[in-house]
């Protein structure tokens, strides 16, 4: 076998079973195959992805695991992601989830897509020369709510499973939240201004590991003196504040929330 046919032939070898394939192209030239192991899910994976030039030289294939009849939603997914790597020239970034404000999958709360690592470890996940060496990857696309990426997020892929209580628990896109929870953890810390004590938040900033909330009154000045600043746990915050928790819930790291009142209503900005 060519180097050229290590990554086909490591698609069509994959799981010990023929692949399906599927008649349209992602893209028209990617190609999408079936795969139904006797001891797993419905598999479905790229043949052509690691062909798309990226800025890193890193190649890839991509799986997404499915529940019989939701065959569609995978490959819903493989779009997304193969666009994204043909427009931008990046592979996915490895258990870092890519959260959307809304779902992407219609009637559903699927809105977030994780590339981790599969159920079957080194032998479906990495693709070898013939001298044993990793020439790239299959990454396994998690269709994920954003409560499940927001845990993710914070505590990892592992964390997520366990907390889920199992991959499968993972699989059916029409599920509700497979976990508790999500956004920011409630011990996490909040910086904020004693202004607080008399007004309500304007700016609230995720840095990702913290907080931060301005009334809008704060000068320069006021901002440099420390004694004009406390420290709050998240769920004293929210308590406080309760028009900030949805905000909360969905926030992403280096995103701000500007709130002009306590409707809950607020207005999103990225760095």
């Amino acid at each position: 076998m060519t180097e050229s046919l290590r990554f086909p032939e490591h698609v069509f070898d994959a799981l010990g079973v023929d692949p399906m394939v599927q008649e349209d192209l992602i893209g028209g030239m990617i190609r999408v195959v079936v795969k139904r192991p006797a001891t797993g899910p419905i598999t479905l994976m790229t043949a052509g992805a690691s062909r798309l030039p990226t800025d890193s030289g890193e190649r890839v294939e991509l799986a997404v695991e499915v529940i019989e009849g939701q065959l569609g939603a995978a490959r819903i997914a493989l779009q997304i992601v193969c666009d994204d790597m043909a427009t931008n020239r990046r592979v996915p970034p490895f258990e870092a989830p890519w959260r959307n404000s809304d779902p992407f999958l219609t009637g559903t709360r699927i809105s977030a897509i994780m590339a981790t690592g599969s159920r079957w470890g080194a032998s479906f996940d990495d693709v070898l020369a013939s001298d044993g060496t990793v020439l790239g990857h299959v990454r396994t696309l998690r269709l994920l709510t954003d409560a499940e990426a927001a845990v993710a997020s914070a505590y990892g892929w592992d964390a997520l499973v366990k907390a889920a209580g199992s991959l499968d628990a993972l699989l059916d896109v029409t599920r509700e939240d497979a976990v508790e929870g999500g956004g920011i953890p409630d011990n996490a810390p909040v910086i904020l201004s004693k202004l607080h004590d008399e007004h309500p938040p304007r700016w609230v900033t995720y840095s990702g590991s913290e907080l931060q909330s301005l009334t809008g009154l704060e000068s320069d000045e006021y901002m440099d003196n420390a004694d004009n600043h406390e420290l709050w746990a998240v769920s004293s915050f929210v308590a406080r504040f309760p028009h900030v928790a949805e905000f909360v819930r969905k926030a992403r790291p280096g995103q701000t929330a500007l709130f002009t009142d306590a409707s809950g209503a607020y207005t999103l900005e990225d760095d």
